[in-house]
């Protein structure tokens, strides 16, 4: 199949990283895959560097004449039979160009857990142009129909994140943990993403501060780069914490990360997928996480982790002592969750779904 990819977004998260494993796992099934985003961003680098197909569009509004146009050649010119679109601008832009160029089902991706407005622009382009839909869970989904009655259900699949399970099942190719402690008998609470309010950093915090005033022994590392670092530097000043948090940036490959923690926590407010809890698990790690967005879906409560309170640092002091009292169920959470990735989150399984879907798109729209 042809098919095209397009993404307004200015900045690199975790949808621009779901996008460049998408594009490259079809590319790899020998579909022929394409790539729309906006000029000078950090996607397009990347997709660039990886050898995809990338064109860029100045993308100035939901209706932008230019950009419908150059949407509309392209489709023509390569026999697009497939778009996938990221926001509702390029939806809405995309699917206009799709409809005016002929058959090109438009299937638009919900990474996130955002009701949608019952206003006549969501109803044109989300129930008439657009073919098909993805939720990335099913609470993504519930999100999507909560305000648009309007909205056929069965238009919307649940299509989960996968990732490629055998790296992080691989021996580490750098050994981190001696970075962090000497001590080889240390715990390792591993954080893994924008150190933002989003991810809960300001529960997190003092929920590690009550685990340490017992734990001696026990370290918090936060992986990543945010406005909140400064915040983090002088919480740990002030709390006597210095030798025990731990801030290396980002850490790339993520895999050497998951292989050095003993336990991942994710202490959102909300959540878009969390794929590091998928990541952890597929190292054998227990998780924490918080009862918002997908993650009760990824992460099975007192089976492959702890699932806990939003904005409840009390609970996730006590999930962080659960897990530190009970090694043995840790172990045996972890191996859980490792079994729970190979049988639901693996880029195969995605793969596979995001074909079935597509092929049933073009069929309809042919």
């Amino acid at each position: 199949m042809h098919i095209l990819f397009i993404n307004s977004i200015q900045m690199f998260a975790g949808g621009e990283v779901w996008m460049l494993r998408t594009l490259d796992g079809l590319r790899k099934r020998g579909h022929r895959v394409y790539l729309i985003c906006r000029p000078g961003t950090e996607l397009e680098q990347r997709a660039r560097r990886q050898g995809f197909a990338v064109t860029t569009i100045t993308m100035k509004n939901d209706y932008d004449l230019l950009a419908i146009y150059r949407t509309w050649k392209f489709i023509r010119k390569h026999r697009i039979q497939v778009m996938l679109t990221n926001m509702d601008r390029e939806l809405r832009f995309g699917s206009i160009a799709a409809r005016l160029a002929g058959h090109c089902a438009v299937i638009p991706r919900r990474g996130i857990d955002y009701p949608l407005k019952n206003r006549l622009q969501y109803r044109l382009s989300w129930q008439i142009l657009a073919d098909r839909a993805i939720a990335n869970s099913a609470a993504t989904r519930q999100a999507l129909l909560r305000n648009a009655p309007w909205l056929d259900p069965d238009k919307i699949h649940v299509i989960y994140n996968g990732i490629d399970p055998a790296p992080f099942m691989a021996p580490a190719d750098r050994e981190l943990r001696s970075e962090w402690t000497t001590d080889p008998a240390a715990k390792i609470i591993g954080f893994a993403g924008q150190l933002d309010e989003r991810k809960g950093i300001h529960d997190l915090l003092p929920a590690f501060k009550q685990v340490a005033e017992k734990w001696p022994n026990v370290h918090l590392v936060l992986a990543g780069e945010g406005p909140l670092r400064q915040y983090i530097v002088d919480y740990c000043h002030e709390n006597g914490l210095v030798e025990r948090v731990h801030l290396p940036g980002f850490l790339s490959p993520i895999t050497d990360f998951m292989k050095a923690i003993d336990y991942l926590v994710l202490p959102s407010l909300w959540e878009g997928f969390g794929i590091v809890l998928i990541e952890a698990m597929a190292t054998g790690k227990p998780v924490i996480t918080t009862n918002v967005s997908s993650m009760p879906e990824i992460v099975q409560h007192n089976k492959t982790g702890l699932v806990v309170p939003v904005q409840n640092a009390a609970a996730l002091a006590n999930a962080f002592t659960a897990l530190l009292l009970n090694p043995r169920q840790a172990a045996q959470w972890g191996e859980n969750g490792r079994q729970r990735v190979l049988k639901m989150f693996t880029i195969d399984r995605m793969l596979d779904k995001l074909e079935a879907l597509f092929r049933l798109a073009v069929k309809n729209r042919n």
